[in-house]
């Protein structure tokens, strides 16, 4: 008999690997957090208001308080002191990082500042270098338009630097004769005067910095990795949702935020927000790492930081190395708990070998220990198989002992799978895989294993016990999962997310080769017309048909992908010139244009073609894409 000490042991264990297969639910108090904007209520927070309103906060377990600004508040100040865990600033996160406030920028919401400098027609300064000696107002924090000025040949004594009243009407009653203003917020006003202006923005010298982010600290994301990320995904969930629901969100912040604006104002600061997010080609949040780090070179240039200051240890992305540290904690958790259950085996075996002379009771322990448990000896034959590796491979104990491991393996992996179990033996290690296994009735399934090696309580012969777990669902579920996330459901083709991500790694192989890169920019003519003598189902139909069709014109070294209705993107890598992507669009125009049969009905359609080159027509990946979009546009005009 097993001494009553065993015995404890024995029940222990089994309890606590018991206790490790239940799961509970329990209710998750919401976290109260702060968001401090950078203004007071306006459209231009509309995705923060989203997120509260729609209940996406509250989905990922957030309370979010949103506080509005005053003259005189500091953001970022804010966010330092702990009076805020996240905020929303500008470019000049940069220049703080630097200073030593570590901050992480999250996501940006403007692709393009929405900072200009204006003059009203009437004055008779319509061109930059006539405001020399002029009274200028320019807001702090608007470090693009002092790089557009310097980009200019200006200094800061060049002209008056007055006070910024935040008040449009110092430059309609001429106190001033220049002023900084939001393009989409203060040009509303000036429409409202009926007085026309000249507006001198710094992309007309090459000072394209990003608008709007929203950031935190980095103590925040060392202490809390999640509620930071589920953050980040619920504010960006909701400016999509802000983005395509302008009316809606624009009376929500009038009704339940302020009215200092009318409707009217609030919607001509959606659609002017609209030209600056571009919200169908770039899905709110997106930046890019090179060109935070151009924009840190234009600071540098004027004096503000130093030349080769990194960009990288500030911005977050959810694949990051930030990332991947809470990743290796969760496999450090796996590895744990691994350990727990190979230990748990290792404790069993041990007993295994002791306890022959209650061999009874240890048998009732093996065959209902709820994983699949079988005993090879050393020529790799079953001698023992439990309960649930009956229920797992459909083969009775009694007609499966004796046979060869390998019965229940696929023919041709056997010398893989003979390998390892020669390794479990020789070695007296253990060794985990995953192969797939035969069924009795000769279904496919995919199993994890654990083998371990053990000798019988003379020491004279060697074993193996191996513990199986079906984990078939499990694969295809991640499968199904990432197969969703990363392709479109209705043509099979890669979806926005996936073909903008492969533009991103195809350039950055064509910078590295010199090598010259194309993007097409498609859209189907007609396709409308379709829907609406057909129906949505005919359209659905066509969309299949074309997204069957173009990979037959491009090189497979090519990518493809649908952006969103009956637009697609085509990446020609290693093109050599602009005249071989040309080939290519005629190859895929002559493809398109051959009939199809939908519903019976025999449809011909054309396709407008925009093309871009890196680095030709430029080298950052949205200048690309928008020059694409507007050649596809005067296309499908001519």
């Amino acid at each position: 008999m097993i001494n009553k000490k065993y015995k404890k042991i024995i029940y222990t264990i089994l309890i606590f690997f018991l206790l490790l297969n239940i799961s509970t639910v329990s209710a998750i108090e919401l976290e109260p957090i702060i968001l401090q904007l950078k203004w007071k209520h306006q459209f231009q927070f509309a995705g923060y208001y989203a997120a509260k309103e729609k209940g996406f906060y509250t989905d990922a377990g957030l309370d979010v308080t949103i506080v509005e600004a005053a003259p005189g508040i500091d953001t970022v100040q804010e966010v330092v002191a702990g009076r805020a865990q996240f905020g929303v600033g500008t470019s000049e996160l940069i220049l703080n990082r630097y200073r030593g406030d570590e901050v992480i920028i999250l996501g940006v919401i403007f692709q393009h500042s929405p900072l200009s400098l204006i003059t009203l027609t009437q004055s008779g300064i319509d061109n930059i270098h006539e405001l020399a000696g002029r009274k200028v107002m320019i807001e702090p924090g608007s470090s693009e338009l002092f790089a557009y000025l310097f980009q200019e040949g200006f200094t800061q004594k060049a002209f008056d630097l007055e006070h910024h009243s935040l008040d449009i009407s110092d430059l309609l009653s001429g106190k001033i004769n220049a002023m900084s203003v939001y393009v989409t917020d203060e040009l509303y006003l000036l429409n409202q005067h009926h007085q026309s202006y000249n507006q001198f923005s710094p992309r007309m010298s090459g000072i394209d910095f990003y608008g709007d982010n929203f950031f935190t600290l980095a103590t925040e994301l060392e202490q809390h990795p999640q509620r930071v990320k589920a953050f980040r995904e619920a504010t960006l969930r909701g400016w999509r949702y802000a983005m395509q629901n302008q009316d809606e969100i624009a009376l929500l912040i009038y009704d339940h935020y302020s009215k200092r604006h009318s409707l009217g104002h609030l919607q001509f600061e959606a659609e002017s927000m609209h030209e600056l997010m571009q919200p169908e080609l770039i899905d709110p949040g997106y930046m890019n790492e090179g060109r935070w780090q151009h924009i840190a070179k234009t600071y540098y240039q004027l004096g503000l930081l130093p030349e080769n200051f990194n960009v990288e240890a500030m911005l977050y992305f959810p694949d990051s190395e930030l990332d991947l540290k809470k990743l290796q904690k969760t496999l450090y958790y796996t590895a744990g708990v691994l350990s727990v259950v190979t230990l748990f085996f290792l404790i069993l075996f041990h007993f295994y070998r002791l306890a022959l002379i209650n061999e009874a009771r240890l048998k009732t322990m093996f065959d209902h220990t709820p994983l699949s448990l079988i005993v090879l000896d050393n020529k790799n034959r079953i001698r023992s198989w439990n309960v649930e590796a009956e229920k797992t491979f459909l083969w009775r104990t009694d007609d499966i002992v004796g046979k060869n491991i390998t019965t229940i393996i696929p023919t041709e992996i056997h010398p893989s799978i003979e390998k390892i179990l020669a390794t479990v033996h020789n070695e007296h290690r253990i060794v985990c895989n995953e192969n797939i296994n035969v069924k009795k009735d000769g279904t496919e399934i995919l199993c994890e294993w654990l083998n371990a090696p053990f000798k019988d309580k003379y020491d004279s012969s060697s074993f193996v016990i191996c513990m199986a777990r079906d984990i078939t669902e499990e694969k295809q579920l991640k499968q199904n999962l990432e197969k969703a996330a990363h392709y479109d459901s209705l043509t099979a083709i890669p979806n926005r997310a996936l073909i903008l991500n492969n533009l991103k790694q195809a350039l950055v192989i064509a910078s590295r080769q010199r090598n010259k890169l194309a993007i097409l920019f498609l859209d189907l003519n007609g396709f409308k017309a379709v829907n609406d003598d057909l129906g949505h189902e005919a359209g659905d139909l066509l969309l299949i048909s074309v997204a069957q069709r173009l990979p037959l014109a491009i090189r497979e070294s090519d990518y493809i992908g649908r952006l969103g209705g009956d637009e697609f993107l085509i990446i020609l890598q290693d093109v050599g010139s602009l005249e071989n992507a040309q080939k290519i669009a005629s190859n895929i125009m002559e493809i398109t244009n051959q009939p199809c049969m939908i519903k019976n009905q025999s449809i011909t359609i054309s396709v407008s073609i925009g093309i871009s080159l890196y680095p030709d027509d430029a080298t950052e990946i949205n200048a690309l894409i928008h020059n694409a979009d507007l050649r596809m546009y005067q296309a499908k005009q001519s």
